[in-house]
């Protein structure tokens, strides 16, 4: 098998390298441009997968710079499962929580509405429906507040911010499932020759600040240096933004665990499993 994988630079591309016959970043691979993509696949004959990692992830620039945003979101994905389909390779997109309004109080599955509340939700959403039609046998995997080792993420941001503020203010109004990338990684594996629609995170529902209060026990758990002494729960509406965000957007992954036979851990597990690993490699500031 000659996996590519698109959005090498972000958290979830570095994570999958180690799978990789091809990685590609923004400058290589320009996933807007057809032609690019073609020149690419017949410089590398023999691609089997294609798993796209490439987006406009930005939620608050998205909506400012919406036509790099669209061609990044929805025209890429649908360019990727058109040379997917032309040389006869598996084609697995990543997608995002944000196709949902978020305005519930009930999990969500991969069979409830979509009605993103923002553009950049509209424009992964756009891209979903595009490569379900050019690709039927696509495999489509929501995911949800994703974090790990490299690349830009929350939970390393708040690392660096436990390290270097006394009193942090995080968020108490707003859930979701965090998604550790190494097991999202490990699912992409197992779905590599599966079509469809699907959803994974790490089990249970949080907040930012509930989040926030098990991460600093835990760091200081383990010797991790942190200048953090106070966590105090605030709503969304502290932190003014340009954007709507969904406010419930926790997935229901009973479809994945069953077809794939999995148990999916908790968010906690992993996130002990990704202060080992800061902790092992004596990173202090484990993003930029």
């Amino acid at each position: 098998m000659k996996f590519w994988i698109t959005g090498s630079q972000g958290l979830l591309g570095q994570t999958l390298k180690s799978l990789a016959y091809l990685s590609t970043n923004r400058a290589e691979a320009n996933i807007a441009d057809l032609s690019c993509l073609r020149a690419i696949v017949k410089k590398h004959p023999g691609i089997t997968h294609i798993v796209n990692c490439a987006a406009q992830s930005l939620v608050d620039a998205a909506e400012i710079h919406r036509e790099e945003a669209f061609l990044a979101n929805a025209v890429g994905p649908a360019n990727l499962a058109s040379i997917a389909t032309e040389i006869q390779a598996r084609f697995i997109h990543i997608s995002t929580d944000y196709v949902f309004a978020g305005d519930g109080k009930i999990p969500l599955k991969e069979t409830d509405p979509t009605e993103p509340c923002n553009y950049y939700g509209y424009t992964k959403l756009e891209g979903e429906r595009k490569v379900q039609t050019i690709m039927p046998s696509a495999c489509i995997l929501r995911t949800s507040w994703i974090f790990g080792m490299g690349g830009k993420n929350f939970v390393a941001k708040l690392l660096r911010l436990f390290q270097e503020k006394e009193t942090i203010e995080l968020t108490n109004d707003q859930w979701g499932r965090p998604t550790y990338a190494p097991d999202l990684a490990n699912v992409i594996w197992q779905l590599r020759n599966t079509s469809g629609l699907y959803q994974f995170a790490n089990q249970l529902p949080v907040t930012k600040y509930e989040f926030g209060l098990a991460m600093k026990e835990e760091a200081l758990s383990l010797g991790i240096p942190l200048k953090v002494k106070n966590i105090l729960p605030v709503s969304s509406s502290q932190f003014p933004s340009l954007v709507k965000r969904p406010i419930y957007s926790v997935f229901d992954t009973t479809k994945i665990e069953q077809e794939l036979n999995i148990t999916i851990r908790c968010w906690k597990d992993a996130l002990r499993e990704f202060l080992c690993n800061v902790s092992n490699n004596a990173l202090s500031t484990p993003c930029s």
